[in-house]
């Protein structure tokens, strides 16, 4: 029998964004990427229902729900985005229990769970800088040296938006100049910076994802922002390297996606 299918949600216009800053304001899982798109600064679409729902769909695939959720809109979320062939990725991101008892058990899916942070304070000892790595800020000059998966490519449409919109640092090796680990902006709003981290294998254990979140955070205080982290339930090492710079855990999303 073919399920019939749901059609509320209509995407909004981009010239009228703005309209819906209040909504993203709400999605308190990592509300730092639905304002994001909101206020024009990153790339992604927004949907909407006549009942007060939004969904938000970030460049690098999250989503994130606010407002009036029915579980009409939720089974055409099912069937739109996290079970259909979408152009990207779409990873659903949510604290509400409506939200994800609604779709516990179906067998198209999976559940993970996402650790949140607050930032209390930097340590009396902060992290500090390996000699054998030198640290620059991300320019038009490196950033195409840049690699891994948690990169500025991973959430920003292309290089320019990122250089003007966002900023990083690269740490490099002294004795080749290979790249060795990166920071940056993952997710920027007027108010908060989602930071991402990622270090090449050969040059783990050096404590530069540590130094290099340290930065960022200077970096992000300096601008008049708070400082974002987040980082899945099984990933031991954000969770060694967000304690190291002064985050504690505050909140527990629940991660929702397409089974591979």
């Amino acid at each position: 029998m073919k399920i019939k299918e749901i059609n509320l949600l209509r995407k909004i216009d981009r010239s009228s964004y703005k309209e819906f800053i209040g909504y993203a304001g709400n999605c308190t899982a990592n509300r730092v990427y639905p304002t994001s798109i909101a206020v024009g600064i990153q790339d992604g679409e927004i949907y909407a229902d006549d009942n007060g729902c939004v969904l938000f769909w970030h460049y690098c695939g999250f989503g994130h729900i606010s407002g009036n959720v029915s579980v009409q809109v939720l089974e055409e979320i099912y069937q739109r985005f996290l079970t259909a062939d979408t152009e990207r990725r779409f990873v659903l991101i949510t604290d509400s229990e409506f939200v994800s008892d609604h779709y516990s058990g179906r067998e198209m899916l999976r559940s993970d769970k996402r650790i949140e942070y607050s930032y209390v304070g930097m340590p009396e000892d902060p992290p500090r800088l390996d000699d054998r790595y030198v640290v620059e800020r991300i320019t038009k000059d490196n950033i195409g040296c840049v690699r891994g998966r948690i990169t500025p490519s991973f959430s920003w449409e292309d290089s320019g938006h990122f250089l003007r919109d966002g900023s990083g640092f690269i740490a490099r090796s002294k004795e080749d100049g290979s790249f060795a680990a990166v920071a940056f902006s993952s997710a920027v709003s007027p108010d908060e910076v989602d930071i991402g981290v990622e270090t090449a294998e050969v040059h783990r254990r050096h404590g530069l994802a540590s130094y290099l979140a340290y930065r960022m955070i200077e970096e992000v205080l300096r601008q008049g922002k708070r400082p974002v982290w987040a980082h899945a339930e099984t990933n031991a090492g954000s969770r060694k390297t967000a304690l190291s710079v002064g985050f504690i855990p505050c909140r527990t999303n629940t991660v929702i996606r397409k089974k591979e």
